[in-house]
């Protein structure tokens, strides 16, 4: 069985930038990017420089003019601007081409109302 195969909903590649920081009791939001891999309407997946553990709960933003249907089937309204979401790391794997740089799959848990 393929890993797509698993999949609840497929993956499409996506060229795009997203904003996100960790959800934590520090109070800091110390904002890193993204360059988005690819994602679909149950998560996204994007490198960073940023090492994240599995279930760390990160705060997403994105502009869902580089999303198109996907998205606004979440977002349950057409282009919403830049959306703002609550994600979970699933996995984080350091990218073996580019060291120092992270590879991290997340699930999209929650909207954030706008």
């Amino acid at each position: 069985m393929g890993e797509d195969d698993r999949r609840k909903y497929s993956r499409k590649k996506k060229q795009s930038i997203i904003s996100f920081h960790v959800i934590d009791d520090s109070n800091e939001e110390l904002q890193e990017e993204g360059e988005v891999v690819d994602g679909s309407v149950g998560g996204v997946r994007f490198r960073s420089k940023k090492s994240l553990s599995k279930n760390t709960r990160i705060y997403i933003k994105l502009d869902s003019g580089d999303w198109g249907e996907e998205l606004t089937y979440v977002c349950k309204k057409d282009d919403m601007g830049l959306v703002e979401i609550i994600g979970s790391v699933m996995w984080c794997l350091e990218n073996e081409d580019r060291p120092g740089e992270f590879e991290v799959g997340t699930r999209f848990i929650d909207m954030v109302e706008q």
